[in-house]
């Protein structure tokens, strides 16, 4: 037992500053700047899938300043949280409990894309509502076209729509609750 808890110390300890570098960022002139991952920490093809979304704009987006008006405890928690979105949208979860791994990382980073941009449209329209929390699905599907062009590996398409996916979450969330706070 004390052999296990010393391995998992260790190992907390030695991903740690991973983990924090990747999930920094800072602000700059209104907006939110992430931290790419360091490019020693990836494979090629990572790397290539990072550097295209970050020319993209994936690791870049206006903070939120305020949310005037907003219906804090009836909004939409997240995407799929709300109607009306094209019929080829499914929720990221939605493709848990599938046997084919290939089609299942390719749906849930379409779905992230999706996701970042729509949360991208409400922190721009600074409400947080339904109708405002919506994207284009063909824009995300060209998106995921371009940054997966020529990577056969699809067990490493989620890792940067994830990512940024969450990141942009967290504004969306900070802007949508009564006790916003900008960092």
């Amino acid at each position: 037992m004390k052999h296990l808890l010393l391995t998992s110390v260790t190992i907390a300890a030695l991903t740690a500053p991973a983990l924090a570098q990747s999930n920094q960022s800072e602000m700059r002139n209104g907006e939110r700047h992430l931290t790419p991952k360091d490019k020693s920490t990836q494979n090629e093809y990572a790397n290539l899938i990072q550097s295209r979304a970050i020319e993209m704009g994936f690791f870049s987006w206006s903070v939120p300043q305020k949310s005037e008006g907003a219906d804090h405890a009836n909004r939409p928690r997240q995407v799929s949280d709300c109607n009306g979105h094209d019929a080829e949208y499914r929720p990221a979860h939605d493709f848990s409990g599938s046997d084919d791994w290939r089609l299942s990382n390719i749906g849930i980073s379409k779905a992230f894309i999706y996701e970042w941009m729509a949360y991208g449209n409400a922190i721009a329209a600074q409400e947080c509502t339904c109708e405002t929390l919506r994207a284009d699905w063909e824009d995300a599907i060209a998106a995921f076209d371009t940054l997966v062009k020529g990577i056969e590996n699809f067990k490493i398409y989620t890792t940067v729509p994830h990512r940024v996916r969450n990141e942009i979450k967290r504004d969306y969330d900070q802007m949508c609750d009564l006790g916003m706070t900008i960092d």
